[in-house]
């Protein structure tokens, strides 16, 4: 069937959407906005955000 990829693929972006808003602790709206569009971030950055948790240096 040519419908259940695109459902499929709302599905797994719902669930992402919903472990980042846990992960981050950001609203549901900022975390969706910012899935939305392609977002390149300093390390510092996405560390601050919630979306990295430790930044490994040698």
């Amino acid at each position: 069937m040519i419908h259940q990829p695109a459902t499929s693929f709302c599905e797994l972006r719902e669930t992402v959407t919903m472990v980042y808003v846990q992960r981050t602790s950001k609203p549901l709206l900022v975390v969706y906005k910012d899935m939305k569009r392609a977002v390149f971030m300093l390390i510092t950055k996405a560390q601050a955000h919630g979306i990295v948790d430790l930044v490994a240096t040698e």
